[in-house]
């Protein structure tokens, strides 16, 4: 991960898996993303991930970051 700032997303909980990918594909486009973690469920409910080239460390620290604001509803 080279861009050590953190963009906050706005929060939604009636975003569809479209339409949440197509605002990250947004903000990718504009320049605004340096990597990505992606976490989901696919349709038999088992746990999916995809990411961008960062390391498994990298990756529990923006695990760590998204857990922050989802506990607390913004980063500290």
């Amino acid at each position: 991960m080279n861009n050590k700032n953190v963009i906050r997303l706005p929060a939604s909980e009636n975003f569809t898996p479209e339409l949440a990918i197509k605002h990250v594909m947004s903000l990718c486009e504009a320049g605004h993303v340096a990597d990505i973690l992606m976490v989901g469920y696919d349709d038999e409910n088992d746990l999916i991930t995809f990411s961008s080239h960062m390391t498994r460390a990298e990756a529990v620290f923006l695990l760590e970051k998204a857990k922050e604001w989802a506990m607390y509803g913004g980063l500290k």
